[in-house]
């Protein structure tokens, strides 16, 4: 019986799964979004935002390799 009543648990589960899923599966696009304004990305200094991450992630890897001048070995 112990057997069959953890059966029932785990279909029950996966009804409740399936019943939390499905509904947004079905739902009709009533609305669609609009397109993507392509002509926005042509800017004159793209540059800019690639140097500054670049910036951004050596500094960050500067200071991940940075000596502490410390240590707790004492």
């Amino acid at each position: 019986m112990r057997r069959f009543s953890s059966f029932l648990r785990c279909l029950a589960a996966a009804l409740v799964c399936t019943a939390l899923i499905a509904p947004p599966a079905f739902a009709d696009d009533e609305e669609k979004p609009p397109p993507y304004d392509v002509s926005a990305l042509k800017r004159e200094r793209q540059w800019v935002p690639w140097v500054a991450a670049f910036l951004f992630a050596a500094g960050v890897i500067g200071i991940a390799f940075k000596n502490p001048h410390r240590t707790h070995l004492d």
